[in-house]
């Protein structure tokens, strides 16, 4: 029965996607190549699109690697697209990653298909002028729980193995996590099912288990600086302000935007809506936080 919720859950979300899309321009200043793979192997989820901003082609960029939300059960790249757009105009170049989705894989296999696809990247980045020691990584909802995890394992070894992974070499330099579902074990809507989709029925037992807990010294004390946004109509606000406190708490670089009341601005709003005066504002701090590293 969960499994027919979630898949009905991502029909409703691309319908509900195509339907917003309708309403929105893709700027005319950005180059976009779409669904390249990043893999040789059949899977469909294996590619990724690139957006760079026209007339400076010639130029070797920063680059931002943008991994999609949907509470790792939905979303898609190409939701994304707009979002990824409006970074690439900011002078940078962009990297959108597909990934396999729950109930379809476990949260494992997902961080594995980062591995991937950075490593794709990091081959590539010479052609692609991009600049390899600027490369900084955003993402949105569940897309932020992977990146944290993900760029946590590039640091920590004992982390890796638990989760039997091989990181990518490619380093990044900071993160940006926006409205991000750090927390997927709590006692809420999340936590009561999700997790045995993402960690295996009996991952109490598992390697993994200690880790589970984004707060643990392995996770949050691995990561490189975070920028963090959420907002007061934020669902998963709470979850934003609580792991500011464990970067603050194990003294990794961090700066916190939250957003005030505003009806317009709910989860991940910058992403859903990248054409709000807000948006614009929170990809500009963003992007000012990301370039001091």
């Amino acid at each position: 029965m969960m499994k027919k919720i979630f898949y009905k859950q991502r029909a409703d979300f691309e319908r509900s996607t195509a339907a917003r899309d309708k309403e929105l321009t893709f700027p005319e200043d950005v180059c976009e190549t779409k669904d390249i793979r990043y893999s040789e192997d059949a899977c469909d989820a294996h590619r990724m699109d690139i957006f760079r901003p026209k007339g400076r082609e010639q130029e070797i960029l920063p680059v931002i690697v943008n991994i999609h939300g949907g509470g790792l059960v939905l979303g898609s790249k190409e939701f994304n697209r707009f979002y990824c757009a409006k970074l690439s105009e900011q002078g940078f170049l962009v990297y959108s990653l597909e990934y396999r989705l729950v109930p379809d894989c476990t949260i494992f296999d997902q961080i594995s298909d980062l591995s991937l696809a950075m490593e794709a990247i990091r081959e590539r980045l010479s052609r692609d002028q991009g600049d390899a020691e600027h490369v900084y990584a955003v993402a949105d909802s569940g897309g932020a729980c992977l990146l944290t995890y993900f760029a946590a394992m590039q640091n920590n070894r004992e982390l890796a193995d638990a989760a039997q992974i091989t990181p990518s070499q490619l380093p990044l330099r900071a993160l940006g996590l926006i409205s991000g579902m750090f927390y997927t074990t709590g006692f809420d809507q999340i936590g009561l099912f999700l997790p045995k989709y993402l960690y295996g029925r009996n991952y109490k037992k598992g390697a993994f288990a200690p880790y589970v807990n984004p707060e643990h010294p392995a996770v949050v004390g691995s990561l490189p600086p975070c920028y963090l946004v959420t907002s007061k109509k934020d669902h998963l606000q709470r979850y934003t302000l609580r792991f500011k406190q464990a970067l603050a708490d194990n003294q990794v670089p961090y700066r916190l935007q939250n957003f005030c009341k505003n009806p317009q601005l709910t989860h991940a709003f910058s992403v859903f809506f990248p054409f709000l005066k807000e948006s614009d504002e929170s990809i500009q701090c963003m992007v000012d936080f990301l370039r001091k590293y």
